[in-house]
């Protein structure tokens, strides 16, 4: 029946034996990372809105070059078609 009953911690009365146990009320880093502890004093280090602002206005800018490239591609490719018609119909007519 003994063995059920759990041994109690062997306490020390050395002074540096107390200073070097954490004490019960010291957190641990497992309690710490289950619960959300806030930040006394601690700003915001990089604003969000011009971070927001700056990926977004990435975003367009890309999107304005890929539609430029698509509009000029398609202008190269009419007048490759118009060249192509134009031969075709010279070779038509001999």
């Amino acid at each position: 029946m003994s063995d059920l009953v759990p041994d109690k911690p062997a306490t020390s009365s050395s002074p540096s034996a107390a200073a070097a146990a954490p004490s019960a009320s010291a957190a641990t880093p497992d309690d710490r990372a289950t619960s959300f502890q806030a930040v006394k004093g601690g700003g915001e280090q990089v604003p969000g809105g011009n971070l927001l602002v700056g990926a977004y206005a990435v975003i367009w800018v890309i999107v304005l070059l890929v539609v430029v490239r698509v509009f000029r591609g398609q202008k190269k490719t009419s007048e490759q078609i118009a060249a192509l018609e134009k031969a075709i119909e010279g070779a038509a007519k001999k």
